[in-house]
């Protein structure tokens, strides 16, 4: 699936910046079409007006055979200038005496032969446009008229063809390179913009996994009583007890399980929000320890306290109860016969600062990081002591809802603390 997502993620990535970016370069390639064509246009008129027939050599050509192939000079320095600008680009000119139907070449060479230098001479000097295509001889041209003659310019369309080819071809060119490159980096974007999803695939195999283990035993346990019952049906109401305990035990296991799914799904629903108001978070706090006093002296661990007094929050009540008892029993879950939880609440600042530390136990490094996720279970420290890996999350969840949050930290020497943080009430 997440393949497929991949793929579409590049064709329509591919599809999007290829239309974008034809688009752009047909409008270059036209842009540097007219261009092209606007240049040859003003080196025609440039050619063309600047010549004055006094002042240079010219040759008149009236007969057959092709134009010679320099004309004669009268003033050398200005022939030789002129010479030059006439015979850039491959652009011919000529002078044509309307009067006498002749024409005089102006040049070194010329790349047409005497019939089609002729023709097309004639019929530049017929059309009405100053500037335009012969399509029929494949030239361009360029007409200054005069009082008695006119100044034309032939230039051939091979010219603008080959400007056009080369265009063409660098704008496909970049077309080609430019695409390579969106390929490239729309699979390196694909590979990042599936990652979120990996994750999440992940996870909900983990949590399929998880889920399915915790509601096995359970089940099991009371299929098991269901067939120990029907087999033995002469048995005594008090052996008969002992198989329902056991089986009302491992529903009673099921049904806290569903709940804390069913707090947690309600509590990371998006837009999820909490109506907060001035708290006692001290009182909170108190009552937790008070609680718990008999758990803690049932598993032969001690509870100490260190609770600033009037320590006011924003906060829930529900949500502030379930953080202050949670942590603490969570303490006293892990924390060998004989140990100690401690217990301290004071402010830093504007914020509260909850935090319970059992001494005895402590979390391996590589686990830190997963703590907070969802049925994850430690094989040092959460594997065997039962719960289903859903109650640091909720606290987590219920914290960041108050605008506050929580930490942990775990060594050998000096155990285990998590700390919350919450906003003082002004």
């Amino acid at each position: 699936m997440l393949k497929a997502y991949r793929r579409r993620f590049v064709a329509y990535n591919m599809l999007l910046v290829g239309v974008v970016l034809l688009i752009a370069l047909v409008f270059q390639g036209l842009y540097l079409y007219r261009s092209a064509y606007d240049e040859l246009q003003n080196t025609m008129r440039l050619i063309v007006e600047p010549l004055g027939g006094a002042r240079m050599g010219v040759f008149r050509f009236e007969g057959d055979g092709a134009p010679p192939e320099k004309p004669q000079e009268a003033d050398g320095r200005f022939a030789q200038r002129d010479e030059r600008r006439i015979t850039q680009e491959g652009i011919l000119t000529v002078l044509y005496d309307k009067d006498n139907d002749t024409y005089t070449f102006l040049g070194r060479e010329s790349f047409l032969d005497a019939d089609a230098l002729d023709a097309a001479v004639r019929a530049a000097a017929a059309e009405a446009d100053d500037f335009g295509r012969l399509s029929e001889l494949g030239l361009y041209y360029y007409r200054e008229d005069g009082a008695d003659s006119c100044r034309i310019a032939l230039a051939d369309t091979a010219y603008l063809s080959s400007r056009t080819l080369k265009n063409s071809l660098t704008l496909a060119a970049i077309y080609v390179v430019t695409m390579a490159l969106v390929w490239l980096i729309s699979r390196r974007l694909s590979k990042l913009a599936a990652k979120p999803m990996e994750d999440a695939l992940a996870l909900e195999r983990q949590f399929v996994a998880d889920i399915s283990h915790d509601l096995k035993t359970p089940i099991t346990v009371i299929m098991a009583n269901n067939s120990i019952l029907r087999s033995n049906r002469e048995s005594t109401a008090a052996e008969r007890e002992q198989w329902l305990d056991s089986t009302d035990e491992a529903g009673k296991n099921m049904m806290h399980m569903i709940d804390e799914m069913l707090t947690l799904s309600n509590l990371e629903s998006v837009g999820r929000s909490v109506v907060t108001a001035p708290l006692d978070l001290s009182s909170a706090a108190e009552k937790a320890v008070l609680q718990l006093e008999s758990l803690g002296y049932e598993r032969g661990v001690e509870i100490a306290s260190e609770i600033a007094p009037d320590v006011t929050v924003n906060g829930n009540a529900e949500y502030c109860a379930r953080i202050c008892s949670g942590l603490v029993e969570n303490a006293l879950k892990y924390e060998p016969v004989g140990g100690r939880v401690t217990v301290t609440l004071r402010t830093d600042r504007k914020r509260a600062v909850y935090t319970v530390r059992n001494q005895g136990s402590f979390i391996a490094p590589e686990d830190l990081p997963h703590i907070f996720e969802r049925f994850y279970r430690s094989d040092k420290a959460r594997s065997s002591r039962g719960g289903h890996g859903l109650g640091l999350p909720i606290i987590r969840q219920m914290a960041e809802l108050l605008g506050g949050g929580i930490t942990v930290e775990s060594s050998e020497g000096a155990g285990t603390a998590f700390t919350v943080t919450l906003p003082l009430a002004e």
